[in-house]
């Protein structure tokens, strides 16, 4: 049975009952079995696409793709369709780029096949919108500590009430999901364990590698590590420096004393002595007492006449992977970035010659799984140290789609289908509906003003809307298109005030825009002017 949409009136007063009743008329629309089907169809099979030509060659699938952005009517243009999907988006020639209807660009943007790193979320009306924006949280403290939006991701899920709650919240935000005992998963009340999963602290705090957990421990800290004794204050930064060298923190304090405090410069040092040269690299890495040397090999001094001390190697290293950008991902991203290359050389005493950053990127590359591969078989430990230093993730070639992706795509396409069952009794009332998010999508896209009024002027929904409330004869297209924009922004100045499209992105403009064009729609009877009259009624005064 076919959904009919119930619209009582027109123009304003039929928009403000859809309006107040979409979300009860539209629940039953999703209910109807062929939108039913279509949409868990492309739930259950969307994940596996991994090409265009996949996509292409579900029919069900490439028709919710579409109908998610509009693009309906494109569903049999098919050559045309894997032109768009195969763009290179980086390349502004490219077609899904150079077509002034940005509904194409986001469509081919959102699957990216054609770019790195899978699928991207649509930008488009959804609760994981949210997600999205809090991704970059690394941990719960992050999230925790930034009161706004802990706010608004509580309020996502209905749990706004435990926000002074910061004990119990991180002890959420923490649990290994995977655990049935743990405590996100034995608490009650919903909502607690998808907060978790949106976040999934858990396991970025296990992915993280070694160089990334001591970052996190060390950060900002060296200012207040001065001594011996001030690192032996902080058993958990001790600890974390040793295991770097791969030693147990089983010494007495006074042994770690000497070593720390040891001067490399001098032979006879106290670390420098030491059979085990790991103490010596663990000197090395704070340099508590190692001077710089000038070019006589004298300890330099600085303007009071006070000995420079060396900048300890950890420092530095840390310093260098704060520089890097992107992530360190693959031994690639390690060797490819030359200061932290030459920097986690240095931290483990290797020299930097080109033998031993290839040796070092042969270790990088080893399998640690495998008994005879060349980071298992070294008799010098510091490599597999250095090894252990990096978490790399193996490579997966399988194309990817984010959280959220497929409930946001489905989401779009149930909101457009159901404006278009609107349409089918009002027309103008499917404009209206749809009129914030076509405006906004031409409005985010970057564009100057001119280029965004091409763009206004190359989608049919919103050209209707600009020309109904302008009060523009259904023959304006046929003119000049460089004519078409002056008199486009001539006129938006004249009834809005502004000629800028990004002011439309106010709500106030919006809705007198939406709201003159739904009169006018209702109100005008107008025949079609002739061609001889045409310029008259474009170039009139207001």
């Amino acid at each position: 049975m076919t959904f009919v949409p119930t619209v009582f009136g027109s123009g304003v007063a039929g928009y403000s009952f859809v309006t107040r009743t979409r979300e009860t008329q539209q629940n039953l629309f999703e209910q109807n079995p062929l939108v039913a089907r279509e949409t868990t169809q492309f739930s259950e099979r969307i994940k596996d696409i991994q090409s265009s030509e996949e996509l292409m060659a579900d029919r069900t699938l490439l028709k919710v793709a579409l109908g998610a952005f509009g693009l309906d009517e494109d569903l049999n243009n098919r050559a045309f369709i894997q032109r768009i999907l195969d763009s290179d988006l980086e390349d502004s020639t490219s077609l899904a780029n150079r077509l002034a209807d940005k509904r194409y660009l986001a469509f081919a943007q959102a699957f990216n096949f054609a770019g790195e790193g899978g699928a991207q979320l649509p930008e488009a009306r959804t609760a994981d919108e949210l997600s999205t924006q809090l991704a970059a949280l690394q941990s719960a403290d992050d999230l925790l500590a930034d009161r706004s939006l802990l706010r608004a991701s509580l309020e996502k899920f209905g749990l706004e009430d435990n926000i002074s709650n910061t004990y119990f919240l991180k002890q959420v935000l923490e649990s290994d999901l995977s655990d049935e005992n743990s405590f996100a998963n034995r608490m009650p009340g919903e909502g607690l364990v998808e907060f978790a999963e949106t976040f999934n602290f858990f396991k970025k705090e296990q992915d993280k590698s070694r160089l990334d957990a001591i970052a996190d421990s060390f950060s900002d800290r060296f200012d207040d590590i001065k001594t011996p004794a001030d690192l032996l204050e902080e058993p958990e930064l001790l600890d974390q420096a040793m295991q770097i060298f791969g030693l147990d923190n089983v010494y007495p304090d006074s042994f770690l004393t000497d070593v720390l405090q040891s001067d490399l410069n001098d032979e006879a040092s106290f670390a420098n002595t030491l059979e085990d040269e790991r103490f010596m690299l663990l000197a090395g890495a704070f340099n508590f007492n190692t001077p710089q040397l000038d070019e006589n090999g004298d300890p330099a001094l600085d303007e009071a006449g006070e000995i420079v001390l060396q900048q300890g190697k950890l420092q530095t290293l840390l310093a260098a992977a704060a520089e890097v950008r992107g992530p360190l991902d693959t031994p690639e991203d390690v060797m490819g970035a030359d200061d932290l290359r030459d920097a986690t050389l240095d931290l483990f005493g290797f020299s930097q010659t080109v033998a031993a950053r290839g040796l070092m990127e042969r270790v990088l590359n080893s399998d640690p799984q495998s008994s005879t591969s060349l980071v298992n078989s070294l008799s010098d430990s510091r490599q597999r140290d250095l090894f252990d230093l990096f978490t790399f993730k193996e490579t997966d070639t399988k194309r990817t789609y984010p959280a959220g992706f497929v409930e946001q795509v489905t989401q779009n396409y149930l909101d457009r289908q159901f404006e278009i069952q609107v349409g089918e009794s009002d027309p103008t009332m499917r404009i209206a509906l749809s009129l914030e998010r076509e405006l906004n999508q031409v409005i985010n896209a970057g564009t100057n003003n001119d280029a965004s009024w091409f763009s206004i002027m190359a989608s049919p929904p919103l050209r209707q809307v600009f020309e109904g409330a302008f009060g523009l004869p259904s023959s304006f297209g046929s003119i000049d298109i460089d004519q078409q924009l002056s008199v486009m922004k001539d006129r938006s100045e004249s009834f809005f005030g502004t000629s800028e499209v990004t002011d439309y992105a106010d709500p106030d403009r919006l809705d007198e825009l939406r709201q003159r064009y739904l009169l006018t729609s209702t109100t005008q009877a107008l025949g079609t002017p002739s061609s001889a009259n045409i310029a008259s009624i474009i170039l009139s005064n207001f």
